[in-house]
């Protein structure tokens, strides 16, 4: 009896660690797997689009929501005869996921019409993907119409953050507005060879001032600023780039100054004006409003 018992005593030990392991290494796939699981194809971790793009949809659109698409059907070609060549209109149907931008109620389920290339490819590879779509509730809350054929962009955490920053940048109160053109220009110059300043005026689309500054003294790099208000001010600073004055001038700013601007300097002064009204435009970020197509 004492044997049998002494025996049991020394298999239980081995079958402790027996089982132990088999635990472990059970919870290490359960691990793995669940990590996988979890893990799906990673959503961008930065913006796909620019913030010029997403500020031409957002000064486009009164309505912005995020929709997932649930079909996408082909109209025939006699009811899209403007489509371009290669191209096909689809209706397409989505489920809303929310409302971002909107004066009115939109429905649950939407459907809207966009443009792409013909095939079944086009209709597999927008079924079940989320979207940010830009335009317009239509005359039924079930409908949308797009502001353009590419006025939406793929769904992801970074595109929605960009469009919701965007949207407060454009509907600040003290948001800039678009310009429509340059008004008057001059030139001064300064007491020593290399020193003066220039200034230019922009006429915005609803009539606040807007006014470049640069001023160049010797030995030093030009000095950029712009100015919302009547009275240039010295102390403004240059645009950074991703913010609304930016947007407003790298993308709204004529290449050069037109010659009305100018008929009232001396040719020395409309010259020098037109050279330090392009190197501000150079010193902007350049304006990157390209649409991609997302499918």
């Amino acid at each position: 009896m004492s044997k049998n018992c002494n025996n049991l005593m020394d298999r239980r030990p081995r079958s402790r660690l027996a089982l132990a392991t088999i635990l472990t290494v059970f919870l290490s796939m359960v691990s793995v797997s669940s990590a996988q699981a979890a893990d799906p194809v990673s959503a961008p971790v930065s913006p796909t689009a620019s913030y010029a793009r997403i500020a031409d949809l957002v000064t486009l659109s009164p309505a912005i929501a995020t929709v997932r698409i649930a079909s996408a059907t082909p109209l025939k070609a006699e009811r899209a005869p403007d489509v371009a060549q290669g191209n096909a209109r689809f209706y397409v149907e989505a489920e809303t996921s929310g409302l971002i931008r909107g004066e009115t109620v939109i429905a649950k389920k939407v459907a809207f019409l966009l443009d792409g290339p013909a095939g079944k490819a086009t209709q597999s590879s927008l079924k079940r993907r989320s979207f940010l779509i830009f335009g317009k509730i239509g005359a039924q809350v079930d409908q949308f119409q797009l502001a353009s054929s590419t006025a939406l962009i793929e769904w992801s955490p970074a595109n929605e953050a960009l469009v919701r920053k965007v949207l407060g940048d454009a509907l600040a109160p003290d948001a800039p507005p678009a310009i429509k053109g340059v008004t008057s220009a001059f030139h001064v110059a300064g007491a020593i060879l290399g020193e003066g300043e220039t200034q230019v005026f922009l006429e915005t689309t609803n009539g606040t001032p807007v006014s470049l500054s640069i001023v160049r003294r010797p030995d030093e790099l030009p000095q950029f600023s712009a100015s919302l208000g009547e009275i240039v001010d010295n102390s403004a600073s240059f645009p950074e780039p991703d913010t609304m004055l930016w947007y407003r001038l790298s993308c709204g700013l004529p290449n050069s100054l037109p010659d009305r601007a100018l008929r009232s300097l001396e040719p020395t002064d409309a010259e020098q004006a037109n050279r330090d009204f392009f190197a501000f435009r150079q010193a902007l970020a350049p304006c990157n409003r390209e649409a991609k197509r997302p499918f």
